[in-house]
């Protein structure tokens, strides 16, 4: 069965995981066939995602700013064993480089790293890794989920790496940008770099290679322009492509298509096709580029969809902040995720992980 498939990601799901993954009955061994724990099994491998995109990767939404977005949200979800999200996840460590597009040649870059933000620094994951001290992306949700298929002593590493207002083509807030052939390519000149840096950095930590199971993306917004969504398809393969041949040495095997790109919709809600959403666009351009994810989707059983559409059977229906600027339930200005969905989304992230056995 084609493992990405439209996926019906429940929150109730996400709690379930880690007791419905059984494992298929085999015939016992002998004795004498018995293999030793050493033969068993080598040593597990050091799982690593990286996290890019825009804004809602890169993390605007509140948890807390003194209004308790987050905890409300969980008291709704019906989650009461998340403290270890306020007081950091030692079983995931995170190293993020991150901030406004426009704000790489105006500074305010922040990372994990003060002294040297690109040098990387793997941390506890833990609220705050957003576009600041206040605020929080979909790490979270997805360290929330996987720490109990890791642990201190083995964990999963995540490289993040997100910029607000970047798009494929340059203008608007920058003229940094996605295109891989850009003079001002942000996959060039700070992912990859990034990526680069904290492999290494983990290898130092860990005494061995480590292995780069996936790559997780969300952006869109700032090429839902109808010229821009038309073009998507082809740039996002050529990023999705560019990455694994890249990082091939890194991938199982060696082999740069065993690295899962895990995608996700934009936000499409929208009653008519003159609803304006992101950058002033309508539904049926957003349905363009949102299709373009669908279809890239589909060219791969290593390429995956988050189902979070309003507009899709089966979708999750996450919800942003529509206004132009304020907080709305967490979401900070407009089309940024409400707390409660930022951690839906994280959590579907690790869904499509641990489903998909990108652990093994």
């Amino acid at each position: 069965m084609k493992k990405n498939s439209l996926l019906l990601l429940s929150i109730l799901a996400s709690f379930s995981l880690s007791a419905c993954g059984q494992a298929e009955a085999s015939k016992p061994l002998s004795p004498d066939s018995a293999p030793s724990s050493s033969e068993e099994e080598g040593p597990k491998p050091i799982n690593v995602f990286v996290l890019s995109g825009q804004s809602n990767m890169e993390g605007n939404t509140q948890f807390d700013d003194g209004h308790g977005y987050l905890a409300d949200a969980l008291e709704e979800l019906g989650i009461d064993d998340a403290d270890c999200c306020y007081e950091g996840i030692p079983e995931v460590q995170t190293s993020f480089y991150e901030g406004g597009a426009f704000k790489i040649d105006m500074g305010g870059l922040r990372g994990s790293n003060e002294e040297d933000i690109k040098a990387g620094k793997f941390l506890d994951t833990v609220l705050g890794m957003g576009a600041d001290e206040k605020q929080f992306g979909p790490e979270v949700g997805a360290a929330y989920a996987l720490r109990s298929h890791c642990s201190e002593e083995e964990p999963i590493y995540f490289i993040k790496a997100a910029f607000g207002g970047s798009g494929f083509t340059g203008g608007g807030f920058s003229k940094w940008c996605w295109d891989i052939n850009s003079s001002s390519s942000l996959y060039t000149d700070h992912l990859k770099m990034f990526v680069e840096n904290n492999l290494r950095l983990i290898e130092e930590i860990e005494g061995r290679k480590p292995t780069l199971k996936g790559f997780l993306w969300h952006q869109g917004e700032n090429d839902a322009s109808r010229s821009n969504a038309l073009k998507y398809h082809d740039n996002l393969s050529a990023l999705a492509g560019k990455f694994r041949e890249d990082f091939a040495d890194y991938a199982i095997d060696e082999d740069g298509d065993n690295i899962a790109f895990i995608d996700c919709y934009i936000f499409d809600k929208g009653d008519s096709d003159s609803s304006k959403l992101p950058s002033n666009v309508t539904v049926a351009e957003i349905k363009i580029l949102n299709g373009a994810k669908m279809e890239f989707s589909e060219e791969s059983d290593m390429n995956f969809i988050i189902n979070s559409s309003w507009q899709y059977d089966g979708g999750m229906c996450l919800q942003v902040n529509e206004s132009a600027s304020g907080v709305d339930h967490g979401g900070v200005g407009g089309q940024h995720y409400w707390a409660r969905d930022m951690f839906r989304l994280g959590m579907a992230y690790a869904d499509v992980i641990l489903e998909n056995g990108l652990l093994d």
